[in-house]
């Protein structure tokens, strides 16, 4: 039994090379069939049917057909980082939002001592000299992930955990208090759900969020992501997906959701200087070529 396994694991690694010498040599048949029926008809005569060209044209398709199944062996894929490149501001913005620290005292969310005044840049600034004393408050990346958009941003979806979720509509109230925000909507992706959920409707009854430890769960949110911005008719090229907020499986889901698309992924920096970077993953043919097995 151990044997079958390791010539069929063997077959699998010939095949693609199989089929592609196949796809070849079929090329050539079919392209003298195509000669060969072509020179009858240019010299104005009908024709019988030939079965052997037709039998080469058939056989080049299966194998062409069968070739780009299996092209993922020949095109590997490489990562392309947008090194200090500046974040291009986008009309979408995807929100992973991380809950509150259930040790540091908050009132309406905002942490006890950080006074708002509601206008961005001066908060930024004082939720900077508030956390060289202080831990930092999760929601200070949100903020900056959104400030980068501006004026261009139209929509937030927010995507919440089990605990973030309950504290949602606190977060939601601190962006809409802000006057550069007011041309944003605020959506929410509810497991259960279909569609998006307004943040203009009451939120409270939903008490469900995304297990952010979960590549299954989380899979199934950038699915029903994707599903719901196709029919919303948004463009690949205005949506970003910020991936601070949450754990390490958000970050890589939210990276594999940009493979081979327009769509981008962003992090904003905890710390000095606090940059927002970009990078997207593309399906390309690597410069050094595969590792091996």
């Amino acid at each position: 039994m151990l044997n079958k396994r390791i010539i069929w694991l063997k077959f699998c690694e010939l095949l693609p090379w199989i089929v592609a010498a196949c796809t070849v040599l079929s090329a050539n048949w079919a392209a003298d069939a195509f000669m060969g029926t072509f020179s009858v008809w240019s010299s104005g005569t009908i024709g019988s049917f030939s079965l052997a060209r037709a039998i080469y044209i058939v056989l080049f398709t299966f194998f062409a057909i069968c070739f780009y199944y299996q092209r993922h062996a020949f095109f590997r894929p490489r990562t392309r980082y947008l090194q200090d490149e500046p974040v291009e501001p986008r009309k979408h913005l995807v929100l992973f939002l991380s809950p509150l620290k259930p040790d540091l005292e908050h009132y309406n969310g905002v942490p006890i001592g950080l006074e708002l005044s509601y206008t961005l840049n001066k908060d930024i600034c004082l939720m900077e000299q508030h956390k060289k004393s202080n831990p930092y408050w999760p929601w200070e990346m949100p903020l900056r992930a959104i400030r980068k958009h501006l004026p261009k941003l139209k929509t937030v979806t927010i995507i919440c955990s089990d605990k973030s979720i309950i504290e949602v509509n606190q977060f939601l109230d601190i962006c809409k208090k802000y006057a550069e925000f007011s041309d944003c909507s605020y959506y929410l992706l509810i497991p259960g759900q279909r569609q998006f959920i307004s943040a203009q409707t009451v939120v409270t009854c939903y008490k469900r969020g995304w297990n952010f430890e979960s590549f299954n769960e989380l899979s199934d949110a950038m699915w029903l992501l994707c599903k719901n911005f196709r029919k919303q008719g948004y463009a690949e090229k205005d949506i970003m997906i910020d991936f601070t907020g949450g754990q390490k499986v958000t970050s890589v889901v939210a990276a594999a959701i940009t493979f081979n698309r327009r769509i981008k992924a962003q992090y904003v920096q905890t710390s000095d200087p606090w940059k927002v970077l970009s990078y997207d993953v593309i399906h390309a043919s690597p410069d050094t070529g595969g590792f091996g097995t």
